[in-house]
């Protein structure tokens, strides 16, 4: 069946003859890499960040969520706001300002300071994770997208290992300070280095901004939805099980290290599935294994192996979410409207899924986690097959 798309025939044809340009693919990678270290630098050092501000109490572990909340509050609109500055101009922007905030953020201000540069640090990290995945879209060939998209959605897991794994050697340098540094710096030396690569001509159409109407646009418009229709589920799902399946199966720390890996070697294989599966069957095929495994988990507890066979599948989710902006919508406008789509939504998962399923685990223990996994997993097949029958 046809696809209508979105985008004239001109835009169809100029992407059907273009050939994948890997140096920027990865270095776009890399831009999403000091993105997702935006929650990384203080989600891995909260500890730290409780001591340097004692007065702080019950606000700090808030100053992580603050970037969660304005994708919340801003990334319906994030996508028109973007195609309207310039999708190139707006990442080299964000990474600008994002670089700068947190080199202040490295003085260690007032905590009532510190919370508005997180609320501006979180402007900065949408347009970078609305911008850089447009952009990746549009240099892939027709055959390369999937693995494309397959490899930015690996970056938040990547971004997490890397800021792990270099933390004790830059707190061991400066503490706090050198940690902030480090990230502002890197992304200041990104934009610098991303600046003669990225494309000079606009690959967007500017449209009017508005917040209700941009909302009302992707909200109902199937091909502008179906990407973040899925991935709203695997967000609720992935933060919170890596929250409470430590607890629930008293885990030893080489496994919970390793589960976050295992997702990224499941994400790629997604972007290889998607050469040859609509990326909504492949959402609903993960969806359905995550279902299968987490009945394994629950029957073959306390055994660790069922928890990489649930990661490595329920990672299939978001390698074919991704796939499915540009799979659905030609236009760069549209693509950049469904990843706004996506964060929002991508926000709203991670927000709220970790309280549910610590109060689930709290009243019905392992046998309700895995229990509620699988009613997600249903909400999601039904959502996806729901907005596929009405693309046309």
């Amino acid at each position: 069946m046809r696809i209508d798309r979105g985008g004239s025939e001109a835009q169809k044809a100029d992407m059907a003859l273009q050939k994948t340009n890997w140096l920027l693919v990865f270095a776009l990678l890399v831009a999403g890499l000091f993105a997702a270290a935006q929650f990384g630098k203080l989600t891995l050092t909260l500890p730290l960040l409780r001591d340097a501000y004692p007065e702080g109490g019950a606000l700090v572990p808030v100053l992580i969520s603050i970037v969660g909340m304005v994708g919340i509050a801003l990334g319906a609109v994030a996508g028109a706001v973007v195609a309207r500055v310039g999708i190139a101009r707006a990442l080299t922007g964000a990474l600008v300002a994002g670089g700068l905030l947190s080199l202040i953020e490295a003085t260690l201000p007032h905590i009532s300071v510190f919370a508005l540069l997180r609320a501006a640090e979180g402007v900065s990290h949408l347009a970078i994770v609305v911008a850089v995945p447009t952009l990746m879209a549009s240099i892939a060939s027709d055959k390369d997208r999937p693995v494309v998209m397959g490899i930015w959605a690996t970056f938040f897991g990547i971004s997490i290992a890397i800021t792990a794994a270099l933390l004790p050697w830059l707190l061991s340098m400066g503490g706090l300070k050198a940690v902030f540094l480090a990230h502002g710096g890197g992304m200041l030396v990104m934009a610098a280095l991303l600046f003669p690569l990225l494309p000079k001509g606009r690959i967007s159409r500017p449209v009017p901004v508005s917040y209700w109407a941009e909302h009302r646009i992707i909200y109902t418009t199937p091909r502008l939805l179906i990407p973040g229709g899925g991935f709203v589920w695997y967000t609720s799902l992935y933060i919170a099980l890596l929250a409470v399946l430590p607890v629930a199966l008293a885990l030893p720390v080489w496994v919970i290290t390793a589960l976050p890996l295992i997702s990224i070697v499941g994400t790629l294989l997604g972007g290889f599935l998607g050469k040859r599966l609509a990326p909504d069957r492949l959402v609903i095929a993960g969806f359905v294994m995550t279902i299968v495994a987490s009945a394994i988990v629950y029957f073959a507890s306390p055994a660790i192996w069922p928890l990489f066979v649930l990661f490595f599948v329920m990672a299939l989710i978001p390698a074919a979410s991704f796939a499915a902006i540009p799979h659905f919508n030609y236009d760069a406008t549209d693509r950049a409207r469904a990843t706004g789509g996506i964060a929002q939504l991508g926000n709203v998962g991670t927000t709220t899924g970790t309280p549910i399923f610590v109060l689930v685990f709290d009243q019905a223990g392992l046998g309700g986690v895995c229990l509620l996994m699988s009613m997600i997993c249903i909400l999601g097949i039904v959502l996806t097959a729901l907005l596929r029958a009405r693309i046309k």
